[in-house]
């Protein structure tokens, strides 16, 4: 479900030589961007943002040193791990590197903390030659230290995929979901797949292309409850993804029920209401909202259709509003909030056709969606109740026309700060006033200086 940015390049002609205009607009460009990073025609900066380029009224000595390439908030508040050379626990409130933990993830791997088991799911950092077992390890936030261990082989990796209220580490192998206590006493339950997908649950087929986003083909209730799951099975050939809610309790495996014209579509992504009452799926032509089987007071089904130029898909982001709207992704970072009862869009926010390649993440509340856009090289700062524009983020540099190297960030479970890392520095951001908060600062390594 996660997708690499495509790039638009200049074509090529097998066996021929490049065409005059060709070469004078590469003479051109060339020349535009000799010394000073600009394009010969340059876009002109947004002009509401009070920064352009670096950010001077943040000096050197704020400019946190502790960089890295992902990094989320436990659902409760209490911890910020950022992932890098190793794993940094924070406070995140203050800033404070609380420990190091040393361990590593793939980049493709879900980042899973927990703050209140004070648990995070990583492996090793030792070499796939290494004698020591290969497994995804169980650590204690508190103290660095791992205390169980969740085996796998180099051809059957365990990924992460949440933990429960009760305890539980939920991870997808490569023929189960499966359910391992967090205090490292071992493994609890296996789920498999139903005998109509065969042995092992296939991958869907779907996304949300143009926005880099942290959805899968699965999702986890708040609580840790249910797993909404999207499967596409390889044969027959064409054939349709089916979809089913599985109880992570008791391990029984529920169909959810898609409407006959929309059996063809393909998964967007999930999302759960904070009550676990209503799940919205979305689908390649729209957004489904159903009720969750055996819950009182769950809405009526409801089918909100894609209301974009180029594609109709809609992922299901959060709920949001005491779980009376709903956000949904569009295609080219389209950010709509719609009514959960009926359907009626709330609000929307689109950027510029020249700026709709980005990252997008909303805080677990459904209180904001921070978007980061790569053209503008900016947070762009929504209300998810209302589905409006609040304001911009600068994180250190923003704003100016470039090749930008992309922003790593993660939002607060309430909305109000993201925490922020690109190469001028990484540190904790209040994000209705753009302010600093703290910088991220490790006193083993380098500090970091402006250029």
């Amino acid at each position: 479900m996660h997708h690499a940015r495509q790039r638009s390049g200049s074509a090529t002609w097998p066996g021929r030589k490049k065409p005059p205009l060709l070469i004078g607009c590469t003479l051109l460009f060339a020349l535009a961007c000799k010394g000073d990073p600009k394009f010969f025609f340059e876009k002109k900066p947004l002009p509401e943002v009070p920064y352009q380029g670096l950010r001077r009224d943040i000096p050197d000595e704020r400019r946190g040193n502790a960089l890295f390439d992902r990094a989320v908030y436990t659902a409760d508040g209490t911890y910020l791990v950022t992932a890098g050379s190793g794993f940094r626990v924070w406070d995140p409130r203050t800033g404070v590197l609380l420990r190091r933990i040393p361990a590593t993830l793939d980049r493709n791997d879900p980042l899973v903390v927990d703050g209140v088991h004070h648990r995070l799911l990583a492996r090793r950092n030792v070499a796939p030659t290494s004698e020591e077992a290969p497994g995804l390890g169980i650590w204690d936030l508190r103290n660095g230290s791992m205390v169980g261990l969740i085996p796998e082989s180099l051809g059957a990796r365990a990924v992460p995929v949440g933990t429960t209220r009760t305890g539980l580490a939920v991870v997808l192998t490569k023929d189960a979901f499966e359910t391992w206590s967090l205090d490292g006493s071992g493994r609890q339950r296996v789920i498999t797949a139903p005998p109509a997908l065969g042995a092992t649950w296939p991958a869907c087929i779907g996304g949300m292309p143009a926005t880099y986003n942290d959805k899968h083909c699965w999702e986890l209730s708040p609580s840790g409850r249910w797993i909404a799951v999207a499967a596409t099975p390889s044969e027959p050939l064409g054939a349709h993804s089916q979809y089913f809610l599985v109880d992570v309790e008791s391990g029984e495996i529920r169909p959810i029920e898609i409407p006959a014209a929309h059996l063809g579509d393909h998964l967007a992504a999930f999302a759960f209401s904070a009550d676990e009452r209503t799940l919205a799926v979305g689908l390649s032509s729209g957004l489904l909202i159903v009720p969750v089987e055996g819950t009182p007071g769950a809405v009526a089904p409801l089918f909100i259709p894609g209301q974009h130029q180029r594609n109709n898909y809609l992922g299901g982001m959060a709920f949001t509003a005491g779980d009376t709207r709903v956000i949904a992704l569009g295609d080219q970072l389209q950010l709509s909030t719609f009514d959960v009862a009926t359907g009626a869009l709330v609000g929307r926010t689109a950027p510029p056709f020249s700026d709709f390649e980005g990252v997008l993440r909303v805080a677990a509340s459904g209180s904001r969606v921070v978007a980061y856009r790569f053209v503008s090289d900016i947070l762009v700062i929504i209300d998810g109740a209302s589905g409006v524009q609040r304001g911009y983020v600068c994180p250190y540099f923003c704003n100016r026309f470039h090749n930008p190297v992309e922003v790593h960030f993660a939002v607060s479970p309430d909305g109000r700060r993201v925490a922020v890392s690109r190469r001028d520095g990484a540190g904790i951001f209040d994000v209705d006033a753009d302010t600093l908060i703290a910088p991220l600062n490790d006193l083993e390594l380098r500090p970091r200086v402006s250029k």
